[in-house]
């Protein structure tokens, strides 16, 4: 992941759920200035301060993500969620 980070111009994520794969992607960014972009889809709780439900705003705070970085963080189940971003993101556009 770190050699993935270090030349790249632009760094997106798209993190599903949490734990340390979460964590490597927005702590190897922090050696590049943060994140360019995120979507993070989680249904870990913010409340219970653990690190899947750690918000993106705290990875600003670390210098994880830019502060002008354009984030969002989805609360919702993956299995539902991503056949759904999917079929959107691979469906044909719809002429008038």
């Amino acid at each position: 992941m770190s050699d993935l980070t270090w030349d790249v111009e632009v760094s997106n994520a798209l993190m599903v759920g949490g734990g340390i794969s979460k964590h490597h992607v927005i702590w190897w960014n922090q050696y590049r200035g943060g994140l360019d972009s995120a979507v993070y889809i989680t249904t870990a709780p913010e409340h219970d301060g653990s690190l899947s439900g750690a918000r993106l705003r705290e990875a600003i705070s670390w210098g994880k993500m830019r502060p002008e970085a354009p984030h969002v963080c989805v609360e919702g189940d993956a299995s539902l969620l991503l056949p759904l971003l999917g079929a959107d993101l691979f469906s044909e556009p719809q002429e008038d």
